[in-house]
């Protein structure tokens, strides 16, 4: 045997060898084609020292020596290393089953300075290998390798998760590797946490989720990973050298972060997108990318583009696979922008060399860690900036002044740390003079970080192009940011902190022009008789005054039902939002017998809101001034829980968010927040036909709309998820029907849909039919309709030709309620928003047409 006696030194010159030899192609192989998984450079070996030995043609274990015929029985005995002598392990050319449990990972990593060395002239021959992923073997994703560990090293092998893919292992048939399904489900190769992980010359294969890196520092080196969505991570910082990731299924989304790819190469046949987050952006130094074109976009974003960040993707020198300058866009959705990435100059790119990104943890411990063997080469440089950021921080009591929106909800526009909102203060204070210090609400201190921790003494330059807003400092750390908007309306401005390499970051300043007193009233609300199934507010404020007639009213109205005159145990039912006055509310069912009570706090473009001013309907609301069908405008849709069964009324179980989308009807939706939450329309009265019409994006878009599979059994646990819409249901004694539909483990992008009859909240299919369908995706139709004893759905979307068409037979029904009902999970990525439920009543509609006919003529 032969044991490992060198310094940890001799593994960093491991690296050092890949870059000497001579150009021989080799491929790692599927299915018997090549996806090119090596860079082109050899990498034997075989000759290389070890501590224990791993060799499955042993007749057994021979502890004395060293040697057995497992990697788990190696592990089990084998020390944590040490820096400077890490314990290596080396594993002889074979498949090595490392077979886990329903929840048990394969095998899992927690000593530290622990390396797995294929002893090999192609990584293709040392395999380890497992087949479980989600509900496909396993209830969780089916983890390979979970590493918790310091100082771990993966070195020239495969691993592989062969869930939802063949490996055909190289000059011998019998060892290949047959998927488990064809269905692609979520099966993880690779968890890694903890600190200074190298992967040299390894394979990592599968399709969902291949890697989980969760590192606070990681080297990849001559590394291959393909998958199809979610497949990378990066943890806090990562460098990854002449290395490949490959899309087999043509495209997808990587989800990377934090890793600084160098010389590394991307394919995808289709186009592919780096982020659905966008929180610790990539650097592209000296890469290859595909061709972008219309069928075939290269984005960062999966999703709408984040607006006005501070961080950037960063590129230099990259091409894509036709040798010119690549081409990535913000997001493949909406019009192409370009505002979310920059190209490095050639003094910012110095930057980017492993010595400078990995020698010290990025809260600043420094310990020279150097994986890739070029202190010599970069020492020199000295500690260059590679990354900036920003915090904006207010006076005691003072903070935003825009409305904050939810961190939770991809569609919001969300402001990342250190963009920052002031208000200008009036001429009194003079604050563009210098005089007289500005007013609390027109500052804010900008302060800049770096990475490198340790270059934290490099000079800070501070700028801005607008005379809206003046610095205190131009350099140092912090500076001060007062606002002088004259103007009408709100700006956005920047500021720039740019370090002494050049590396800068932008703060995005919201300038709000001085504020003025709210409006008053020069006519006192009054609410108008109702009309059309609507009742209206009037009102008149002092708007005038300006030459430019500038002055835009956005009075906050909100919308109550009352028990009496004097409006006791009110209601809320509407509200106001985007600066746009609800002057009219739409009246429904439950509005029967109630009075009307309108709250309006007046304000216009440049005031906060004034006191309250309150009208309240003369008389209550009769039935026949209400509209029968249910239509709500979710821009003014009260989301707050609220688990009372009224008539007429919505119940909202859970948490819900408002969520603001140019795809959304009427620009507005809901978002499920809870998972569990419920949406529901309660209704009393016996009703016969009835029509439910909803629209809903999911935040995953390929069809499969959820987190993970489920199933529709009401009794299947918590990891179950399923969604339902209701229709002729009964909300407080939970009867009545619905279409159901969930994740299977049949598809990877499409749900199964089924009509089902819920009795007292157990739900039971209505027949046999089901129908796998990828039509759930953004701008999703669904219309339920019950006639007589025939139940149908419908569906289509926007995105694609993928449609829904279920028939069934039921017992007829006198419920007339509805609702949809969430069980999937819920956290960025994962959630649905819906922004339409329309609840009409066909032959209600005919009896009031034909009412209205017999009273004209009468």
């Amino acid at each position: 045997m032969k044991n490992h006696r060198g310094r940890w030194g001799v593994l960093f010159a491991l690296f050092m060898i890949v870059f000497a030899g001579p150009t021989v192609r080799a491929q790692d192989n599927m299915r018997g084609e090549p996806y090119n998984g090596y860079t082109g450079v050899p990498f034997d070996t075989q000759a290389y020292a070890y501590d224990y030995l791993v060799d499955s043609s042993l007749s057994q274990d021979d502890p004395a020596q060293k040697k057995f015929r497992t990697l788990q029985a190696a592990y089990a005995v084998a020390p944590a290393g040490t820096p400077d002598h890490p314990t290596v392990i080396g594993i002889k050319p074979d498949v090595y089953f490392l077979r886990g449990g329903e929840t048990e990972a394969s095998m899992t990593i927690t000593k530290n300075y622990i390396t797995l060395l294929g002893l090999t002239n192609d990584r293709r021959n040392v395999v380890l290998a497992d087949n479980r992923g989600n509900k496909e073997g396993a209830s969780n994703n089916g983890y390979i390798f979970m590493v918790n560990a310091t100082g771990f090293t993966m070195m020239n092998l495969t691993l592989v998760n062969y869930c939802n893919l063949d490996y055909d292992y190289p000059g011998d048939a019998s060892k290949d590797l047959k998927m488990r399904s064809p269905v692609i489900t979520q099966a993880v190769a690779l968890q890694a946490d903890g600190d200074k992980h190298v992967y040299s010359h390894v394979a990592f294969l599968g399709r969902l989720d291949t890697l989980f890196i969760r590192t606070t520092r990681s080297y990849f080196t001559n590394v291959y990973v393909e998958g199809t969505d979610d497949f990378i991570g990066g943890g806090n910082t990562g460098v990854w050298e002449d290395s490949e990731v490959y899309f087999p299924t043509g495209n997808g989304v990587m989800s990377s972060s934090g890793i600084a790819f160098i010389n590394t190469v991307f394919k995808a046949a289709r186009g592919l997108e780096f982020y659905k987050g966008f929180r610790n952006p990539v650097a592209l130094i000296y890469c290859t990318m595909p061709v972008n074109t219309p069928k075939s976009p290269v984005a960062w974003m999966v999703w709408k583009a984040p607006v006005r960040q501070n961080l950037y993707s960063l590129t230099y020198e990259t091409k894509d696979a036709s040798g010119k300058p690549a081409v990535i866009y913000d997001s493949i959705l909406g019009p192409h922008t370009f505002t979310l990435s920059r190209e490095l100059t050639a003094k910012e790119a110095r930057a980017f060399n492993p010595w400078n990104l990995l020698r010290a943890t990025p809260n600043g411990q420094v310990d020279d860690w150097d994986p890739a063997g070029v202190r010599a080469k970069y020492e020199n440089d000295g500690s260059d900036v590679f990354r900036m950021a920003l915090a904006a921080t207010y006076p005691p009591g003072i903070g935003e002044h825009r409305p904050a929106a939810q961190p939770g909800d991809p569609f919001a526009n969300t402001e990342p740390p250190g963009n920052a909102s002031i208000r200008s203060t009036g001429p009194e204070y003079a604050v563009m003079s210098g005089h007289l210090q500005p007013d609390a609400n027109a500052v804010v201190t900008l302060k800049a970080s770096v990475q490198p921790a340790r270059a934290s003494g490099t000079p800070i330059h501070w700028s801005t192009t607008s005379n809206l807003i003046k610095l205190s400092d131009t350099s140092g750390p912090t500076t001060m940011v007062s606002g002088w908007n004259s103007t009408n309306h709100a700006q956005y401005v920047t500021v720039r902190a740019t370090a002494a390499n050049g590396f800068y970051v932008t703060s995005h300043i919201y300038v709000e022009p001085a504020y003025i007193a709210p409006p008053t009233f020069t006519r006192s609300p009054k609410l108008q008789p109702p009309a059309n199934g609507q009742i209206a507010v009037s009102y008149a404020l002092n708007l005038g005054g300006r030459p430019d007639q500038s002055l835009i009213d956005q009075s906050l109205i909100d919308w109550y039902i009352c028990k009496d005159a004097q409006c006791s145990m009110r209601r809320e039912v509407a509200v106001s939002r985007g600066d746009q006055p609800l002057r009219q509310l739409t009246l429904t069912p439950g509005f029967v017998g109630k009075y009307i009570e309108v709250a309006i706090r007046p304000k216009h473009n440049i005031s906060d809101p004034g006191p309250e001013t309150v009208a309240v309907s003369a008389k209550a609301i009769n039935s026949s001034e209400t509209r029968k069908n249910i239509n709500p405008n979710f821009r003014n849709f009260v989301e707050t829980s609220d688990s009372d069964y009224v008539s007429g009324m919505w119940t909202v179980l859970g948490n819900w968010t408002s969520s603001v989308g140019d795809n959304f009807v009427n620009g507005y939706g809901l978002r499920i927040a809870l998972q569990g939450a419920q949406l529901l329309y309660q209704n009393d009265a016996p009703t016969s036909d009835m029509r439910v019409k909803v629209v809903l994006t999911p935040e995953k878009t390929a069809g499969q709309g959820f987190g993970i599979a489920g199933s529709p059994d009401d009794n299947a646990g918590p990891r179950n998820q399923k969604a339902d819409i209701f229709i002729k249901y009964d909300p407080r004694t939970r009867n009545g029907y619905s279409l159901r539909f969930w994740r299977t483990i049949q598809a990877a992008d499409k749900c199964m849909f089924q009509l089902y009859q819920v009795v007292d909240g157990i739900g039971h299919p209505v027949n046999d039919q089901q129908q796998l369908t990828g039509v759930f995706k953004p701008n999703t139709s669904i219309v339920l309709t019950i006639t007589g004893t025939k139940f149908t759905a419908k569906g289509s979307n926007t995105t694609d030709g993928d449609t829904l068409s279920l028939e069934g037979t039921i017992d007829p029904s006198k419920f007339g309620g509805a609702g949809v009902a969430w069980t999937g999970s819920v956290p960025f990525g994962n959630s649905v928003v819906i922004s339409q439920f329309e609840i009409s009543y066909p032959a209600a509609a005919k009896r009031s047409s034909g009412e209205e006919t017999a009273h004209a003529a009468h």
